[in-house]
């Protein structure tokens, strides 16, 4: 009984890491965090160290690739440094912001914002062309978007693979 009450805990955290991602929490850790914490008590039987460090480097990459995709999609955008450093330096600043603001959905409201802020702004005052910098901010804007769907994604993928490895 105290196995089975473990295991639906264990799924509902797993579950829970990629629901909460879309309000800013590293759900993707969360899940690594599950899966050691399911491999400490099994003894790595199912779940090996070798798949907790593949898991951690998703997460690491995903946490990367995520901070960077709105500043890429701004240069994509016809963007320049400045717009970059702008969608980055916005995306963080409007999820702190933010978060005081409404906890849950101002961190997400924030970083989506504060990229398409930041990005337009900093554009702005580099080239002083308002059409150009919209772009640019729409760029970062899709970016952060993009960022967090992928991390979705992904975070659903190393579910999936804790999954297969435990019906073996």
């Amino acid at each position: 009984m105290l196995e089975i009450i473990g295991m639906i805990l264990f799924w509902c955290v797993l579950i829970a890491g990629i629901v909460i991602i879309p309000f800013g929490v590293a759900g993707t850790f969360i899940i690594v965090g599950a899966a050691l914490i399911y491999g400490l008590l099994t003894g790595f039987a199912e779940i090996s160290l070798g798949l907790i460090t593949i898991l951690l480097t998703m997460a690491v990459g995903m946490e990367i690739l995520e901070a960077i995709y709105g500043a890429l999609l701004a240069k994509k955008f016809g963007g320049s440094k400045w717009g970059i450093l702008g969608a980055v330096a916005g995306g963080f600043a409007g999820a702190v912001i933010g978060t005081p603001v409404a906890p849950v959905f101002g961190t997400l409201i924030g970083a989506f914002l504060g990229s398409f802020l930041g990005a337009m702004t900093f554009e702005f005052m580099h080239n002083n062309n308002f059409n150009h910098a919209f772009r640019v901010g729409l760029g970062a804007f899709l970016g952060a978007i993009s960022g967090k769907v992928t991390k979705i994604i992904v975070a659903l993928f190393m579910v999936i693979i804790i999954g297969f490895k435990l019906l073996n």
